[in-house]
């Protein structure tokens, strides 16, 4: 065999390779039963039982699309009530809100808008810094903000979205008339002694530190649907009673959360594991503007610290802008869920207070 035949066999096998490689990518991504026509399909089914008038649109930001749901109602006065502006938790999106937009969007506009990263909105690669997530988070939603035309909302965030508004509320606070927290992650400092945890478990959670959080929901291929309903059935349990279909809002996290992790890759940036932030806003809280008011929603039977509601009273006692905390009993880390009609007659309340 020749020189030149060789070199042609090995470019030949060479390129085989990669095709193969390439197909096998391909397999994969098709293994898992989703694609951005289902979570949109999905979406839908979620949405459809909202009576109030809404639409949906994407606003395109330096970093991508964030994808918007407007609530549409018509108001009579002289005062048109603040819009309010919801941001979801981990792994979630507009739909999750489905059990609250009717009854947040009787005196108000509602927004609500899928995080960058997550849901519907575009997938973008994060900096790998906690500043730089932050200011990637804070200038899209600030972005966002004069797309819409939004002067002055009040802004409530769940979870994981209500770091990121309170990320927003350091920066830009004199476009937010009140700051809204619905059992927010990224508050609590993490202990310098902390509770012992049994060695097995600390073996587990050094072998998960790697992976993303739902990796596992993702590898699981065609399986996933039928893994999430089963480890997670209380999420089938918060929605079957109002939707009727009681598949709708599990196969609506499915596909939000089997697309790119980039939102995923970015709260990873954040996390400081067990639980708590690298950056806890309980360092940065007093930083806020003194004057803007701040409400804490939490569930009685949340994993999450609702004491820190009540540190956080201590630590803003002379600011002008007041901090009230409101628990709700029968409920967890998910109130606007657990308890819908509760949760949503607090915000309202509290929302009341600052219409001007």
């Amino acid at each position: 065999m020749s020189a030149s035949s060789a070199t042609g066999t090995s470019e030949t096998s060479a390129t085989s390779r990669r095709r193969c490689r390439s197909a096998s990518l391909r397999n994969y991504v098709r293994w898992r039963p989703t694609s951005t026509d289902e979570l949109s399909k999905a979406e839908a089914k979620v949405l459809d039982v909202v009576t109030t008038p809404f639409t949906t649109f994407g606003i395109q930001t330096p970093y991508g699309k964030l994808w918007t749901l407007k609530t549409e109602r018509e108001f009579t006065g002289s005062i048109k009530p603040t819009p309010l502006v919801l941001l979801h938790g981990m792994g979630a999106g507009i739909g999750i809100w489905v059990m609250n937009l009717d009854g947040l969007s009787k005196d108000r506009e509602v927004y609500a808008v899928d995080l960058l990263g997550f849901g519907r909105s575009s997938r973008p690669n994060f900096p790998d810094t906690v500043e730089g997530v932050e200011e990637q988070y804070v200038a899209c939603l600030e972005t966002w903000r004069k797309e819409v035309g939004l002067e002055k909302f009040i802004l409530l965030g769940h979870s994981f979205g209500g770091y990121l508004s309170s990320c927003y509320a350091l920066k830009h606070p004199q476009n937010i008339s009140h700051l809204i927290l619905a059992d927010p992650w990224g508050f609590s400092i993490r202990p310098e002694e902390e509770t012992e945890i049994p060695l097995r478990y600390k073996v587990i959670i050094k072998m998960l530190e790697p992976f993303n959080i739902f990796s596992g929901l993702r590898a699981a291929g065609p399986l996933g649907p039928k893994l999430l309903h089963k480890i997670r059935p209380d999420i089938k349990a918060k929605f079957a009673n109002r939707l009727g279909d009681e598949d709708a809002v599990p196969d609506y996290i499915y596909h939000c959360n089997v697309q790119h992790p980039s939102g995923e890759v970015a709260f990873k940036t954040l996390h400081a594991g067990m639980g708590y932030a690298k950056y806890p806003m309980l360092q940065r809280v007093h930083e806020i503007r003194q004057d803007l008011p701040i409400s804490f929603i939490y569930g009685a039977q949340s994993w999450m610290e609702p004491l820190v509601g009540s540190k956080v009273q201590g630590i803003r006692r002379e600011a002008t802008g007041p901090v009230n905390v409101d628990l709700i009993l029968r409920s967890g880390h998910h109130v606007y869920a657990d308890e819908p009609d509760e949760f949503n007659d607090l915000v309202n309340k509290e929302c009341r207070k600052f219409d001007k």
